[in-house]
């Protein structure tokens, strides 16, 4: 008890810091649209959709009464709602429909005429990941085209892109709103606060530092590459909250997610993002409830 007390007190200066908290919400974790901490939220991002080679968009796994019922939860608190296009398994369409400009227009229609009709607030493109040199190039031209198609209506453009990763740049940035860097899945330990600060080192070369925000793991991964949630970890093992590794699994624990919070406030950085948010604990276990950097 002493040891989470005193977690908490580290936790406690964060609390009102300006900032933006971004959590992303798997189509998988629908069922929690209603139990989501809005009050601690800027913004969610709900994953996702699949780019097609042809510039159409399958947008099965975003059903129109989860969107409404989450847009209906989340904007009466201020909270933006965005579409995530792609990621992880769901990438493989980018680069044929990024490298012509029919197929990226056709894109943008899509992916315009989608936002609208479900009054979200933006789009996030998360490409896993453009490597070779054409690829690049195709993205940040995908980036000046939807950006351009989305300014007219008040859209928000932002992208996702690996710690590693320098395929985004400088030249783009003007038309990205911001930057979620995914500090996490990175050797063994996957989210150590250390490297987070060597992702960020390289991003800062890039981007401006507002635009940066900074990933959070609600999860941990063991040895084997095998994860697990936060909150299965919580429940399981029982870790203090100052402890990153319990059952064999490396986590940020509350102090470390404190901690990397208050080096974003410090940074001048743009806010945290979060994967994500039906992996959190309950009560006073939250993580996500101790990173509350909203903008009042």
């Amino acid at each position: 008890m002493t040891r989470f007390v005193c977690a908490l007190a580290l936790l406690l200066p964060l609390i009102g810091t300006a900032g933006t908290v971004t959590g992303y919400l798997p189509h998988y974790r629908a069922g929690t649209i209603h139990a989501l901490p809005y009050e601690v939220l800027s913004d969610v991002i709900f994953f996702s959709v699949e780019p097609r080679a042809d510039g159409s968009i399958d947008f099965s796994d975003a059903k129109p009464a989860i969107l409404k019922k989450l847009t209906t939860l989340a904007k009466p608190k201020g909270v933006k709602v965005h579409l995530c296009v792609g990621g992880w398994g769901k990438s493989v369409g980018f680069p044929k429909m990024a490298a012509a400009s029919a197929t990226r227009i056709a894109f943008a229609r899509n992916l315009l005429a989608y936002l609208r009709k479900h009054q979200l607030d933006g789009a996030d493109l998360d490409w896993e990941h453009p490597q070779s040199k054409a690829d690049i190039e195709n993205f940040q031209t995908l980036i000046e085209d939807l950006k351009k198609a989305f300014d007219p209506h008040g859209f928000e453009l932002t992208v996702a892109v690996a710690g590693w990763g320098t395929y985004l740049k400088p030249e783009t940035l003007p038309f990205v709103d911001a930057v979620h860097v995914m500090a996490y899945d990175q050797g063994t330990p996957h989210a150590s606060f250390e490297g987070m600060k060597r992702d960020l080192a390289r991003w800062k070369k890039i981007a401006p530092r507002e635009k940066l925000v900074v990933g959070l793991p609600f999860y941990g991964r063991n040895t084997g590459n095998k994860a697990m949630t936060y909150e299965d970890i919580v429940r399981r093992f029982k870790p203090a909250p100052d402890s990153d590794l319990a059952g064999g699994y490396h986590f940020n624990g509350p102090a470390t997610i404190s901690k990397k919070a208050e080096y974003v406030r410090k940074e001048g950085l743009g806010g945290v993002m979060i994967w994500e948010l039906g992996q959190d604990a309950k009560g006073k276990h939250s993580l996500l409830r101790a990173i509350d950097l909203k903008v009042d």
